[in-house]
């Protein structure tokens, strides 16, 4: 029985490259913010029911199970996140507490409706695959630090992170919009685009998780 506390694990271990490579308990202890000795007891309960293989002093893989029920929490998160937006009119900086809170008490049944509902879509509101019989890499990996001044992009995804979501809708940039990459600030860390006659400054740190297709 997968509760609350163990679809997080397996969402950390995945997110972590749990798919084909092992992740450390030091990795997903920083990452849950939840002491060793704990995350060394869950990984082993997840282990006994078949989730996860570890592997002595390498860490944890997703086993085949745990890559499939780990793609379904994902799906139903993203979906929720979809149908906030579109049918409940809430932003996309709103939906992903909302939809961390709906994922883990909805059913197999409800997230099919759902799906049919919102005509199968292929991806969320911050632009990120939603999982269909194992295919779930992520089709947008540039960041924009990967871009160099004067390219035109336009934005494809954003990971989830509330505080960045509620800075850029208060800029009004959203997935879909063409941005260019004004100037580069390696000194002070900070990245400048321009976003139509707006101009707007971002922490590398930030510009990491923003994903973008370079304009031809």
């Amino acid at each position: 029985m997968l509760t609350e506390e163990k679809e997080d694990y397996l969402k950390a271990i995945l997110g972590h490259g749990g798919k084909t490579h092992y992740v450390s308990n030091k990795t997903l202890s920083q990452f849950l913010n939840i002491k060793p000795p704990s995350v060394s007891e869950m990984v082993g309960r997840l282990e006994k029911e078949g989730y996860v293989e570890t592997k002595p002093y390498k860490g944890v893989k997703l086993s085949a199970k745990g890559l499939s029920a780990t793609l379904d929490i994902i799906k139903r998160h993203r979906l929720i996140e979809l149908f906030l937006i579109e049918i409940m009119n809430y932003t996309w900086e709103e939906v992903h507490e909302e939809a961390e809170v709906l994922e883990h008490r909805v059913s197999n049944l409800f997230v099919k409706r759902l799906d049919e509902l919102l005509n199968y879509p292929e991806t969320c509101p911050h632009g990120g695959t939603i999982p269909r019989s194992h295919d779930f890499e992520e089709r947008y990996n540039t960041p924009l630090i990967d871009f160099e001044a004067g390219d035109k992009v336009i934005l494809r995804r954003v990971r989830d992170k509330s505080e960045l979501l509620i800075y850029l809708s208060s800029k009004t940039i959203q997935i879909g919009d063409t941005i260019e990459i004004v100037s580069k600030d390696d000194i002070n860390q900070m990245l400048e685009i321009k976003n139509g006659q707006q101009t707007v400054i971002l922490s590398y740190q930030n510009a990491q998780v923003i994903f973008a297709e370079k304009i031809a």
